[in-house]
């Protein structure tokens, strides 16, 4: 692996320079970045995947959603489609990709769009829709827009680290696109969170003085079946990990926090990692089970990911699985309070979103 960052090295400062100069030309307004009327808010990051986009999405869903009419807009990562296209009832992961169809599943009155030209995607849903809010998913590079209010999500395991850019590394572009962010919100911190780590970490990220500084921390629920035989295991909804041993499988950027948080309940945890937003195929789904079946116990279940479950439902895949106790492990995220003097991350968003 160090060998091949080494020889992608050229293609990286070759990439760097190219985002260098484009970032150039937006800053000094050479290439036009376009504020809309309705209030936008954007959650993204400098490196591929792994912060936590979608959760943190979903928490301003549910902050927001109680008095407003929201959208969301994506540009639905590896879907089939191009193009604008609002979830609607018969809408797939294949449609609108596997990010999108979550939001969809859980949020029934939220209006969820995906298009990959964000700035058509505004002007559509301004002329259609005219929500209150439109939450933009993963823009933070996309500066043909100009949200009003631009969040970057920073991993907590990456602060003050030496990263590299795409290829040979992780950044989309330098750090100093940091400096676009109105707000910077560290994730999967330690939900044990002292002042003295607080600090620590913001004098790594070094913020600028208009920018305000959160740490957010992965919040793990209940399991929940995925399928009738998952359901069968469960005694009053409710299933004992430690009782069991645990395959764990899922597609997402970074698996090592789940993975460690399983390890803590169950009896055995076995891992099978897939890339980020794997399409699952009939032929992974059979390796998985025939590996699950060679495990010598009676007692034993499997997990994914909520965004992997979106893709088990394909008509392809879900039979396969009927036999096998298939099980989700939905997360949220929660925020530290921070020091006392500073303001929590919901104000800051009321903050905004009830000002003119």
């Amino acid at each position: 692996m160090f060998l091949v960052r080494v020889l992608l090295l050229p293609f990286s400062f070759l990439y760097g320079l190219i985002t260098s100069v484009r970032n150039v030309l937006f800053n000094s307004g050479v290439l036009k970045s376009r504020e809309f009327q309705t209030k936008s808010i954007s959650v993204g990051n400098i490196t591929v995947g792994g912060t936590g986009k979608s959760p943190h999405i979903e928490y301003l869903i549910n902050l927001l959603n109680t008095d407003k009419k929201l959208a969301t807009l994506s540009r639905g990562y590896l879907r089939k489609t191009k193009g604008y296209l609002v979830a609607d009832e018969k809408s797939t992961y294949k449609e609108i990709g596997d990010e999108p169809m979550q939001f969809h599943s859980k949020f029934k009155d939220v209006t969820v769009v995906v298009d990959e030209d964000r700035r058509n995607g505004m002007e559509k849903i301004e002329q259609e829709i005219n929500p209150d809010i439109i939450l933009l998913d993963d823009c933070y590079q996309h500066r043909w827009v100009k949200p009003q209010l631009n969040i970057l999500l920073i991993d907590y395991s990456t602060v003050g680290s030496k990263q590299f850019m795409l290829p040979s590394g992780e950044l989309r572009e330098w750090k100093s696109g940091v400096k676009r962010a109105d707000a910077i919100v560290v994730t999967k911190s330690p939900e044990l969170h002292s002042p003295i780590e607080h600090r620590r970490i913001k004098e790594l990220i070094k913020p600028l003085r208009s920018q305000k500084t959160f740490f957010s921390y992965i919040d793990y629920k209940e399991i929940t079946p995925f399928n009738n035989c998952a359901k069968s295991l469960c005694k009053d909804g409710v299933i004992k990990l430690e009782d069991y041993k645990t395959v764990v499988f899922a597609g997402i950027a970074k698996i090592t926090p789940l993975v460690d948080y399983l390890k803590q309940t169950a009896k055995e945890v076995i891992v099978t990692e897939f890339s980020d937003h794997h399409n699952f195929e009939p032929v992974d789904i059979v390796r998985l089970t025939n590996a699950f079946k060679a495990i010598i116990s009676k007692d034993k279940i499997l997990i994914t990911t909520e965004k992997d479950a979106m893709r088990l439902k394909d008509e392809r895949l879900f039979p396969l699985l009927e036999q096998f106790p298939v099980f989700y492990l939905p997360i949220e995220v929660k925020f530290h309070k921070g020091l006392e003097d500073e303001d929590t991350f919901d104000e800051m968003i009321n903050n905004y979103v009830q000002a003119n």
